[in-house]
């Protein structure tokens, strides 16, 4: 099958950001569709012979880089007092005694240093009459804000602690 020649559109997208082993899961809703991502792989070492490439450059794999992604939502709600649902800032924040920080898990373990999740995009295919695709990103550390306005509206930037996006 060749690549598609129907163009995706931001209706076509879905994050959902989860806890380890997705026990844990929450859907954006009522946002403006504007998810990004970069991938920057590995840096290159580049090793010259005497300041020159040569004919062929001697290049290798040099440290790994971590991935990084945003996006933003309109905001619905601050948080849950009474701890029985997660919100997008409830995530973004661990409210103490949140739902979250109450029931979630870190993608990195239970003990971990960092709070890590999973986010992942998923493009329906429907209109293509294909399946969906789903880029996965994984140990997610969130950090965000949010501004008045109208809408208010919760601005998301996060890092994957790994080297690529899983696409399934």
């Amino acid at each position: 099958m060749a690549e598609s020649t129907i163009l995706r559109t931001k209706r076509d997208g879905q994050i959902v950001i989860s806890d380890n082993a997705g026990a844990n899961s929450y859907t954006l809703a009522y946002e403006p569709g504007d998810f990004s991502y970069t991938i920057p792989d590995q840096t290159t070492v580049n090793t010259l012979d005497r300041g020159i490439f040569g004919a062929t450059p001697s290049l290798r794999p040099g440290d790994d880089q971590p991935m990084t992604l945003g996006f933003s939502a309109h905001q619905r709600d601050v948080g849950d007092t009474g701890g029985v649902y997660a919100t997008l800032e409830d995530i973004l924040y661990r409210y103490t005694g949140g739902y979250v920080d109450t029931n979630w898990v870190s993608t990195m373990g239970a003990n971990a240093d960092f709070f890590t999740v999973t986010v992942a995009l998923t493009i329906d295919g429907a209109i293509a009459g294909e399946a969906d695709k789903t880029l996965t990103f994984n140990f997610v550390r969130l950090t965000g804000g949010a501004s008045e306005g109208d809408p208010n509206v919760v601005t998301v930037s996060g890092t994957a602690y790994a080297l690529r996006p899983v696409l399934s």
